[in-house]
Protein backbone atom coordinates (compact mmCIF):
# COMPACT_ATOMS: atom_id res chain seq x y z
CA UNK A 1 0.00 0.00 0.00
CA UNK A 2 1.31 3.38 -0.59
CA UNK A 3 1.73 5.47 2.61
CA UNK A 4 0.21 8.91 2.17
CA UNK A 5 0.74 11.77 4.56
CA UNK A 6 -1.23 11.78 7.40
CA UNK A 7 -2.38 15.68 6.30
CA UNK A 8 -3.85 14.13 2.90
CA UNK A 9 -5.55 11.30 4.49
CA UNK A 10 -7.54 13.62 6.63
CA UNK A 11 -7.88 15.95 3.59
CA UNK A 12 -9.22 13.30 2.11
CA UNK A 13 -12.05 12.47 4.53
CA UNK A 14 -11.61 9.29 4.53
CA UNK A 15 -12.38 8.60 7.87
CA UNK A 16 -12.95 11.83 9.92
CA UNK A 17 -11.62 15.27 10.12
CA UNK A 18 -8.69 17.18 12.32
CA UNK A 19 -8.79 15.84 15.81
CA UNK A 20 -9.67 19.08 18.21
CA UNK A 21 -6.81 19.79 21.01
CA UNK A 22 -6.26 17.50 23.79
CA UNK A 23 -8.23 17.78 27.00
CA UNK A 24 -6.13 18.91 30.12
CA UNK A 25 -7.20 15.91 31.91
CA UNK A 26 -9.29 12.25 31.80
CA UNK A 27 -11.79 14.32 33.84
CA UNK A 28 -12.67 16.26 30.43
CA UNK A 29 -14.25 13.47 28.81
CA UNK A 30 -16.26 12.20 31.49
CA UNK A 31 -18.03 15.81 31.34
CA UNK A 32 -21.16 14.71 29.21
CA UNK A 33 -24.14 13.52 30.86
CA UNK A 34 -25.04 11.57 27.96
CA UNK A 35 -23.37 9.71 25.01
CA UNK A 36 -21.43 12.45 22.32
CA UNK A 37 -21.36 9.92 19.29
CA UNK A 38 -19.25 10.09 16.42
CA UNK A 39 -18.35 8.46 13.55
CA UNK A 40 -15.25 6.86 13.42
CA UNK A 41 -15.25 5.36 9.50
CA UNK A 42 -16.88 6.15 6.79
CA UNK A 43 -16.42 5.22 2.85
CA UNK A 44 -14.07 2.44 2.52
CA UNK A 45 -10.02 3.55 2.06
CA UNK A 46 -9.05 -0.06 0.68
CA UNK A 47 -8.00 -0.01 -2.97
CA UNK A 48 -10.96 -0.31 -5.27
CA UNK A 49 -11.62 -4.28 -6.32
CA UNK A 50 -8.64 -4.83 -4.13
CA UNK A 51 -10.35 -8.40 -3.13
CA UNK A 52 -11.34 -11.69 -4.54
CA UNK A 53 -14.53 -11.64 -6.74
CA UNK A 54 -17.94 -13.03 -5.44
CA UNK A 55 -18.21 -16.58 -5.70
CA UNK A 56 -20.64 -19.28 -5.00
CA UNK A 57 -21.93 -19.06 -1.58
CA UNK A 58 -19.40 -15.80 -0.76
CA UNK A 59 -20.99 -12.67 -0.48
CA UNK A 60 -19.13 -9.21 -0.27
CA UNK A 61 -20.24 -6.15 1.84
CA UNK A 62 -19.04 -2.86 0.81
CA UNK A 63 -18.51 -0.17 2.62
CA UNK A 64 -19.36 -1.93 5.84
CA UNK A 65 -17.13 -1.85 9.02
CA UNK A 66 -17.89 -4.01 12.30
CA UNK A 67 -16.54 -5.63 15.26
CA UNK A 68 -14.55 -2.76 16.58
CA UNK A 69 -11.52 -3.43 19.19
CA UNK A 70 -10.33 0.02 21.01
CA UNK A 71 -7.17 0.50 23.06
CA UNK A 72 -5.84 3.10 25.06
CA UNK A 73 -2.34 4.57 26.02
CA UNK A 74 -1.89 3.97 29.86
CA UNK A 75 -0.19 6.93 30.41
CA UNK A 76 -1.64 9.25 27.95
CA UNK A 77 -5.57 8.08 28.35
CA UNK A 78 -6.80 10.50 25.87
CA UNK A 79 -4.70 8.27 23.05
CA UNK A 80 -6.76 5.94 22.07
CA UNK A 81 -6.51 3.47 18.84
CA UNK A 82 -9.10 1.80 17.24
CA UNK A 83 -9.29 -1.21 14.15
CA UNK A 84 -11.90 -2.94 13.05
CA UNK A 85 -12.82 -4.94 9.85
CA UNK A 86 -13.79 -3.10 7.09
CA UNK A 87 -16.12 -4.22 4.16
CA UNK A 88 -17.02 -7.86 5.23
CA UNK A 89 -18.16 -11.03 3.97
CA UNK A 90 -20.64 -13.21 4.46
CA UNK A 91 -18.12 -16.04 5.63
CA UNK A 92 -14.34 -15.98 7.22
CA UNK A 93 -13.85 -12.10 7.73
CA UNK A 94 -13.17 -8.96 5.45
CA UNK A 95 -11.07 -7.43 3.02
CA UNK A 96 -9.01 -5.42 4.89
CA UNK A 97 -8.62 -3.93 8.75
CA UNK A 98 -8.50 -0.33 9.21
CA UNK A 99 -6.90 1.89 12.26
CA UNK A 100 -7.72 5.22 13.60
CA UNK A 101 -6.13 7.65 16.33
CA UNK A 102 -7.74 9.47 18.57
CA UNK A 103 -6.30 12.47 20.61
CA UNK A 104 -9.14 13.82 22.31
CA UNK A 105 -10.31 10.52 24.02
CA UNK A 106 -12.37 9.16 21.08
CA UNK A 107 -14.36 12.91 20.17
CA UNK A 108 -12.68 12.75 17.44
CA UNK A 109 -10.28 10.37 14.39
CA UNK A 110 -7.64 10.55 12.18
CA UNK A 111 -7.04 7.52 9.99
CA UNK A 112 -3.43 5.82 9.95
CA UNK A 113 -1.13 6.73 8.03
CA UNK A 114 -0.57 3.14 6.30
CA UNK A 115 -2.57 -0.05 7.54
CA UNK A 116 -1.49 -3.12 9.15
CA UNK A 117 -0.62 -5.46 6.05
CA UNK A 118 -2.93 -7.98 7.06
CA UNK A 119 -4.24 -8.97 3.87
CA UNK A 120 -3.73 -8.14 0.28
CA UNK A 121 -6.32 -5.51 0.18
CA UNK A 122 -3.99 -3.83 3.45
CA UNK A 123 -0.68 -3.96 1.08
CA UNK A 124 -0.26 -7.76 2.20
CA UNK A 125 2.21 -9.84 -0.06
CA UNK A 126 4.33 -12.94 0.10
CA UNK A 127 7.13 -10.65 0.59
CA UNK A 128 5.91 -9.25 3.92
CA UNK A 129 4.18 -12.06 5.13
CA UNK A 130 0.55 -10.12 4.57
CA UNK A 131 -0.71 -12.35 1.36
CA UNK A 132 -4.08 -13.44 2.72
CA UNK A 133 -7.51 -13.00 1.23
CA UNK A 134 -9.07 -12.06 4.37
CA UNK A 135 -8.67 -10.43 7.68
CA UNK A 136 -11.03 -11.26 10.74
CA UNK A 137 -10.88 -10.97 14.63
CA UNK A 138 -9.02 -7.86 15.02
CA UNK A 139 -7.28 -7.15 18.38
CA UNK A 140 -4.85 -3.99 19.83
CA UNK A 141 -3.59 -2.91 22.64
CA UNK A 142 -1.11 0.28 23.58
CA UNK A 143 1.88 -0.67 25.85
CA UNK A 144 3.33 1.83 28.77
CA UNK A 145 6.27 2.85 26.16
CA UNK A 146 3.17 4.60 23.78
CA UNK A 147 3.51 0.82 21.43
CA UNK A 148 0.55 -0.02 20.00
CA UNK A 149 0.06 -3.50 18.47
CA UNK A 150 -2.66 -5.23 16.57
CA UNK A 151 -3.62 -8.55 16.14
CA UNK A 152 -5.28 -10.36 13.27
CA UNK A 153 -6.64 -14.08 12.11
CA UNK A 154 -5.55 -13.72 8.34
CA UNK A 155 -6.75 -16.66 6.24
CA UNK A 156 -7.12 -18.07 2.85
CA UNK A 157 -11.04 -17.69 1.51
CA UNK A 158 -11.88 -20.78 2.18
CA UNK A 159 -10.11 -21.27 5.42
CA UNK A 160 -7.17 -24.16 4.32
CA UNK A 161 -4.92 -21.30 5.12
CA UNK A 162 -5.07 -20.00 8.77
CA UNK A 163 -2.44 -17.56 10.52
CA UNK A 164 -2.11 -14.97 13.45
CA UNK A 165 -0.52 -11.96 12.73
CA UNK A 166 0.73 -9.10 14.86
CA UNK A 167 2.03 -5.94 13.78
CA UNK A 168 3.74 -3.24 15.92
CA UNK A 169 3.85 0.93 15.42
CA UNK A 170 6.43 2.88 17.32
CA UNK A 171 4.24 6.10 17.26
CA UNK A 172 0.93 5.01 18.73
CA UNK A 173 -1.01 3.43 16.15
CA UNK A 174 -0.12 6.58 13.32
CA UNK A 175 1.96 4.23 11.11
CA UNK A 176 2.70 0.55 11.16
CA UNK A 177 5.32 -1.86 10.77
CA UNK A 178 5.26 -5.32 8.12
CA UNK A 179 3.73 -7.72 10.57
CA UNK A 180 5.06 -10.67 12.60
CA UNK A 181 3.34 -14.09 11.90
CA UNK A 182 2.62 -16.11 15.39
CA UNK A 183 1.47 -19.08 14.13
CA UNK A 184 0.77 -20.11 10.49
CA UNK A 185 -0.94 -23.41 9.13
CA UNK A 186 -1.15 -24.75 5.34
CA UNK A 187 -2.89 -27.66 6.54
CA UNK A 188 -6.70 -27.53 6.63
CA UNK A 189 -6.36 -30.06 9.37
CA UNK A 190 -5.41 -26.93 11.87
CA UNK A 191 -7.40 -23.88 11.93
CA UNK A 192 -6.02 -21.02 13.77
CA UNK A 193 -8.91 -18.24 15.23
CA UNK A 194 -9.76 -15.51 17.32
CA UNK A 195 -6.76 -13.85 18.93
CA UNK A 196 -6.39 -11.00 21.35
CA UNK A 197 -3.01 -8.90 22.63
CA UNK A 198 -2.44 -7.26 25.60
CA UNK A 199 0.36 -5.20 27.16
CA UNK A 200 1.64 -5.51 30.17
CA UNK A 201 0.80 -2.02 32.22
CA UNK A 202 2.97 -3.77 35.04
CA UNK A 203 6.17 -4.65 32.74
CA UNK A 204 7.11 -1.98 30.05
CA UNK A 205 7.98 -4.27 27.16
CA UNK A 206 6.25 -7.17 27.58
CA UNK A 207 3.58 -7.97 25.53
CA UNK A 208 0.99 -10.87 25.03
CA UNK A 209 -1.10 -12.69 21.91
CA UNK A 210 -3.56 -15.42 23.19
CA UNK A 211 -5.37 -17.65 20.35
CA UNK A 212 -7.19 -21.25 20.04
CA UNK A 213 -5.60 -23.88 17.16
CA UNK A 214 -7.71 -27.01 16.60
CA UNK A 215 -6.52 -29.95 15.67
CA UNK A 216 -9.01 -32.18 13.90
CA UNK A 217 -8.20 -35.53 13.44
CA UNK A 218 -11.52 -36.70 13.06
CA UNK A 219 -12.65 -39.35 10.22
CA UNK A 220 -15.64 -40.13 8.91
CA UNK A 221 -16.53 -42.91 11.65
CA UNK A 222 -14.61 -41.44 14.58
CA UNK A 223 -14.55 -37.67 16.18
CA UNK A 224 -10.97 -37.03 17.48
CA UNK A 225 -10.60 -33.32 17.37
CA UNK A 226 -8.89 -30.26 20.55
CA UNK A 227 -8.72 -26.83 20.94
CA UNK A 228 -6.14 -26.06 22.99
CA UNK A 229 -4.72 -22.07 23.83
CA UNK A 230 -1.51 -21.04 22.24
CA UNK A 231 0.68 -18.34 24.01
CA UNK A 232 2.71 -15.46 22.23
CA UNK A 233 5.11 -13.07 24.11
CA UNK A 234 7.27 -10.57 23.61
CA UNK A 235 9.80 -8.77 25.58
CA UNK A 236 11.13 -6.31 23.39
CA UNK A 237 8.14 -4.18 22.94
CA UNK A 238 6.50 -6.52 20.08
CA UNK A 239 9.41 -6.13 17.87
CA UNK A 240 10.33 -10.24 18.12
CA UNK A 241 7.93 -13.34 19.97
CA UNK A 242 8.26 -16.63 20.87
CA UNK A 243 5.19 -19.27 20.63
CA UNK A 244 4.50 -21.92 22.56
CA UNK A 245 1.13 -24.11 22.99
CA UNK A 246 0.60 -23.51 26.94
CA UNK A 247 -3.58 -25.14 28.03
CA UNK A 248 -4.84 -27.89 26.63
CA UNK A 249 -8.28 -29.93 26.45
CA UNK A 250 -9.58 -32.86 26.28
CA UNK A 251 -10.37 -34.99 22.58
CA UNK A 252 -13.63 -33.45 21.36
CA UNK A 253 -13.25 -30.09 23.08
CA UNK A 254 -11.59 -26.69 23.00
CA UNK A 255 -11.94 -23.58 24.18
CA UNK A 256 -12.47 -19.92 22.10
CA UNK A 257 -12.35 -16.41 23.00
CA UNK A 258 -8.84 -16.19 25.00
CA UNK A 259 -7.76 -13.07 26.91
CA UNK A 260 -5.09 -12.17 28.93
CA UNK A 261 -4.85 -9.53 31.61
CA UNK A 262 -1.97 -9.51 33.77
CA UNK A 263 -2.42 -8.28 37.50
CA UNK A 264 -0.12 -6.02 39.98
CA UNK A 265 1.79 -9.38 41.06
CA UNK A 266 2.68 -10.73 38.00
CA UNK A 267 -0.61 -13.04 38.20
CA UNK A 268 -1.72 -13.88 34.70
CA UNK A 269 -5.41 -14.74 34.03
CA UNK A 270 -7.07 -15.75 30.79
CA UNK A 271 -10.67 -15.50 29.80
CA UNK A 272 -12.40 -18.06 27.90
CA UNK A 273 -14.81 -19.81 26.28
CA UNK A 274 -14.73 -23.40 26.78
CA UNK A 275 -17.19 -26.18 25.01
CA UNK A 276 -17.58 -29.71 24.23
CA UNK A 277 -20.16 -30.66 21.19
CA UNK A 278 -23.20 -30.06 23.16
CA UNK A 279 -21.97 -28.33 26.58
CA UNK A 280 -20.62 -24.72 26.72
CA UNK A 281 -19.19 -22.55 29.73
CA UNK A 282 -17.25 -19.37 30.71
CA UNK A 283 -14.08 -19.55 32.38
CA UNK A 284 -11.14 -18.13 33.77
CA UNK A 285 -7.59 -19.81 34.55
CA UNK A 286 -4.49 -18.55 36.40
CA UNK A 287 -1.19 -18.68 35.88
CA UNK A 288 1.99 -17.58 38.38
CA UNK A 289 4.95 -18.41 36.80
CA UNK A 290 4.82 -16.39 33.32
CA UNK A 291 2.54 -18.42 32.34
CA UNK A 292 4.29 -21.42 31.77
CA UNK A 293 1.74 -23.04 33.54
CA UNK A 294 -1.75 -23.15 34.31
CA UNK A 295 -4.86 -23.76 37.32
CA UNK A 296 -7.67 -25.63 36.20
CA UNK A 297 -11.15 -23.17 35.97
CA UNK A 298 -11.55 -20.91 38.73
CA UNK A 299 -14.44 -19.43 36.96
CA UNK A 300 -16.62 -22.36 35.24
CA UNK A 301 -20.21 -21.31 34.68
CA UNK A 302 -22.46 -22.37 32.00
CA UNK A 303 -22.93 -20.67 28.64
CA UNK A 304 -24.27 -20.96 25.09
CA UNK A 305 -22.58 -22.34 22.94
CA UNK A 306 -20.51 -20.13 20.58
CA UNK A 307 -21.93 -19.63 17.23
CA UNK A 308 -24.46 -21.73 18.50
CA UNK A 309 -28.35 -20.85 19.24
CA UNK A 310 -29.16 -17.39 17.46
CA UNK A 311 -30.24 -14.26 19.16
CA UNK A 312 -33.95 -15.05 19.55
CA UNK A 313 -35.48 -12.40 16.40
CA UNK A 314 -38.26 -10.86 18.55
CA UNK A 315 -39.96 -10.77 15.07
CA UNK A 316 -39.92 -14.52 14.13
CA UNK A 317 -38.48 -13.78 10.75
CA UNK A 318 -36.29 -16.41 10.43
CA UNK A 319 -33.64 -13.58 9.36
CA UNK A 320 -31.57 -13.88 13.65
CA UNK A 321 -28.61 -12.04 14.84
CA UNK A 322 -25.53 -14.07 15.07
CA UNK A 323 -24.51 -15.56 18.62
CA UNK A 324 -20.92 -15.35 18.94
CA UNK A 325 -19.93 -13.08 22.28
CA UNK A 326 -17.20 -14.24 23.99
CA UNK A 327 -16.19 -13.74 27.51
CA UNK A 328 -14.14 -10.61 28.52
CA UNK A 329 -12.27 -9.75 31.53
CA UNK A 330 -11.41 -6.00 32.76
CA UNK A 331 -9.14 -5.62 35.95
CA UNK A 332 -9.10 -2.48 38.09
CA UNK A 333 -5.85 -0.83 37.58
CA UNK A 334 -3.11 -1.33 40.50
CA UNK A 335 -5.51 -4.18 42.19
CA UNK A 336 -6.26 -7.88 42.48
CA UNK A 337 -9.72 -6.91 41.40
CA UNK A 338 -11.25 -8.52 38.09
CA UNK A 339 -14.75 -8.13 36.44
CA UNK A 340 -16.21 -10.67 33.87
CA UNK A 341 -18.46 -10.78 31.44
CA UNK A 342 -20.42 -12.92 29.10
CA UNK A 343 -23.76 -13.88 27.49
CA UNK A 344 -26.19 -16.10 29.00
CA UNK A 345 -28.86 -17.97 27.91
CA UNK A 346 -32.17 -17.74 30.67
CA UNK A 347 -34.51 -20.80 29.79
CA UNK A 348 -36.89 -18.98 27.80
CA UNK A 349 -34.20 -18.71 25.12
CA UNK A 350 -33.27 -15.20 25.67
CA UNK A 351 -29.56 -13.89 26.32
CA UNK A 352 -28.48 -11.19 28.64
CA UNK A 353 -25.42 -10.32 30.56
CA UNK A 354 -24.00 -12.03 33.20
CA UNK A 355 -21.49 -10.47 35.46
CA UNK A 356 -18.86 -12.02 37.92
CA UNK A 357 -16.48 -10.27 40.70
CA UNK A 358 -13.20 -11.57 41.95
CA UNK A 359 -11.23 -9.48 44.77
CA UNK A 360 -8.52 -11.74 45.28
CA UNK A 361 -6.61 -12.08 41.40
CA UNK A 362 -9.11 -14.69 40.30
CA UNK A 363 -8.90 -17.36 42.61
CA UNK A 364 -12.81 -17.08 43.86
CA UNK A 365 -15.66 -15.29 41.76
CA UNK A 366 -19.11 -14.15 43.37
CA UNK A 367 -21.93 -15.66 42.02
CA UNK A 368 -22.84 -14.50 38.55
CA UNK A 369 -26.07 -11.33 38.09
CA UNK A 370 -27.55 -10.32 35.33
CA UNK A 371 -26.36 -6.47 34.62
CA UNK A 372 -28.37 -5.35 32.09
CA UNK A 373 -31.47 -3.39 32.13
CA UNK A 374 -33.21 -4.55 29.00
CA UNK A 375 -36.95 -5.22 29.79
CA UNK A 376 -37.55 -7.84 27.57
CA UNK A 377 -35.98 -9.93 24.94
CA UNK A 378 -32.31 -9.86 24.77
CA UNK A 379 -29.03 -7.90 25.43
CA UNK A 380 -26.48 -9.11 22.90
CA UNK A 381 -22.72 -8.50 22.80
CA UNK A 382 -21.38 -7.24 25.58
CA UNK A 383 -18.02 -5.35 26.97
CA UNK A 384 -16.44 -4.37 30.06
CA UNK A 385 -14.28 -1.37 31.34
CA UNK A 386 -13.11 -0.54 34.62
CA UNK A 387 -11.78 3.07 35.67
CA UNK A 388 -8.64 3.43 38.32
CA UNK A 389 -10.78 4.08 41.51
CA UNK A 390 -13.01 1.02 40.84
CA UNK A 391 -15.93 2.02 38.55
CA UNK A 392 -17.46 -0.73 36.10
CA UNK A 393 -19.14 -0.29 32.34
CA UNK A 394 -20.72 -2.74 30.56
CA UNK A 395 -21.87 -2.03 26.64
CA UNK A 396 -23.89 -4.10 24.83
CA UNK A 397 -27.21 -4.07 22.23
CA UNK A 398 -31.11 -5.01 22.98
CA UNK A 399 -34.33 -4.77 20.88
CA UNK A 400 -36.78 -3.34 23.11
CA UNK A 401 -37.93 -0.55 20.91
CA UNK A 402 -38.91 -3.35 18.03
CA UNK A 403 -41.70 -2.59 15.84
CA UNK A 404 -44.22 -4.84 14.65
CA UNK A 405 -42.99 -4.20 10.96
CA UNK A 406 -40.87 -8.10 10.44
CA UNK A 407 -39.01 -6.05 7.44
CA UNK A 408 -37.09 -4.18 10.14
CA UNK A 409 -35.11 -4.56 13.68
CA UNK A 410 -35.07 -1.62 15.45
CA UNK A 411 -31.67 -1.92 17.15
CA UNK A 412 -30.15 0.25 20.37
CA UNK A 413 -26.90 0.53 22.36
CA UNK A 414 -26.73 0.78 25.99
CA UNK A 415 -24.48 1.43 29.04
CA UNK A 416 -24.36 0.52 32.49
CA UNK A 417 -22.65 1.74 35.30
CA UNK A 418 -21.93 0.88 38.41
CA UNK A 419 -19.53 2.38 40.94
CA UNK A 420 -20.20 -0.09 44.40
CA UNK A 421 -22.13 -3.09 45.26
CA UNK A 422 -22.13 -4.31 41.87
CA UNK A 423 -22.40 -7.77 42.19
CA UNK A 424 -26.42 -6.26 43.32
CA UNK A 425 -27.91 -6.75 40.24
CA UNK A 426 -29.86 -3.13 41.23
CA UNK A 427 -26.49 -0.96 41.84
CA UNK A 428 -25.83 -0.46 37.70
CA UNK A 429 -27.74 2.48 35.97
CA UNK A 430 -28.13 2.50 32.54
CA UNK A 431 -27.58 4.90 29.72
CA UNK A 432 -28.48 4.93 26.52
CA UNK A 433 -25.97 5.71 24.06
CA UNK A 434 -27.50 5.59 20.44
CA UNK A 435 -30.27 4.05 18.34
CA UNK A 436 -32.65 2.95 17.30
CA UNK A 437 -30.78 1.49 13.82
CA UNK A 438 -32.20 -1.54 11.69
CA UNK A 439 -30.16 -4.68 12.46
CA UNK A 440 -31.75 -5.98 9.32
CA UNK A 441 -29.23 -3.78 7.48
CA UNK A 442 -26.10 -5.04 9.10
CA UNK A 443 -23.87 -8.09 7.10
CA UNK A 444 -25.45 -11.12 6.98
CA UNK A 445 -23.77 -14.18 8.27
CA UNK A 446 -24.55 -18.15 7.75
CA UNK A 447 -24.52 -17.79 11.84
CA UNK A 448 -27.11 -14.73 11.39
CA UNK A 449 -26.98 -10.69 11.15
CA UNK A 450 -23.60 -9.60 12.68
CA UNK A 451 -24.23 -6.66 14.91
CA UNK A 452 -21.05 -7.68 16.21
CA UNK A 453 -19.05 -10.72 17.80
CA UNK A 454 -17.80 -7.70 20.72
CA UNK A 455 -16.75 -4.21 20.50
CA UNK A 456 -14.36 -1.55 22.06
CA UNK A 457 -14.62 -0.29 25.29
CA UNK A 458 -12.14 1.78 27.54
CA UNK A 459 -11.85 3.73 30.80
CA UNK A 460 -10.33 7.62 30.21
CA UNK A 461 -10.40 8.26 33.90
CA UNK A 462 -13.88 8.94 35.68
CA UNK A 463 -15.37 8.72 32.09
CA UNK A 464 -15.64 5.71 28.99
CA UNK A 465 -15.63 5.46 25.48
CA UNK A 466 -17.16 2.79 22.91
CA UNK A 467 -16.78 2.35 19.80
CA UNK A 468 -19.48 -0.05 18.38
CA UNK A 469 -21.04 -0.92 14.80
CA UNK A 470 -24.23 1.10 13.41
CA UNK A 471 -26.39 0.54 10.36
CA UNK A 472 -26.74 4.28 8.78
CA UNK A 473 -29.66 3.55 7.04
CA UNK A 474 -27.75 4.42 3.35
CA UNK A 475 -27.75 1.79 1.34
CA UNK A 476 -24.00 2.85 -0.44
CA UNK A 477 -22.39 2.62 3.27
CA UNK A 478 -24.31 0.36 5.32
CA UNK A 479 -22.88 0.25 8.71
CA UNK A 480 -20.42 2.85 10.11
CA UNK A 481 -18.20 2.59 13.37
CA UNK A 482 -19.37 5.02 15.77
CA UNK A 483 -17.48 5.88 19.00
CA UNK A 484 -19.00 7.25 22.28
CA UNK A 485 -17.54 9.55 25.17
CA UNK A 486 -20.08 8.84 28.37
CA UNK A 487 -19.91 9.27 32.15
CA UNK A 488 -19.42 6.36 34.93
Amino acid sequence: MIRRSRASLVAAAVLLACAVAQPASADDAASPTSAAVRPVSGFSPLPANCGLPPADGYTLNPNTEVLPMLARDPNRPWHLVTVFQQDRWNRYGSNGAVTAVSEDYGRTWQPSENLPAFSRCNGGTTANGGDYDVTTDNWVTVAPTGTAVAASFSLSRTGDVTAILVSRSADGGWTWDTPVTLQRDDNPRFFNDRPSVTADPYHPGVIYAVWDRIDNQSTDTTENWVQPIYLAKSTDDGRTWTTSKVYDVPTNSGVIGTQLVPLPDGTLLIGMHHETDTEGATQVIRSTDGGRTWSAPTLNVPAPLAVGPRIPDPDNSGDPVRNASLPLLAAQPGTQVVNAVWQSQDSDGTFHVAYSRSTDGGKKWSSPVRVDRTPTGSAAVPAVAVSRTGTVAVTYYDFRNNTSDPATLPTDFWAVTCAKSCTTPGAWREQHIEGPFDARKVPATSAGRLVGDYTGLVSTGTGFTATYSVATGDTANPVDVHSAVFSG
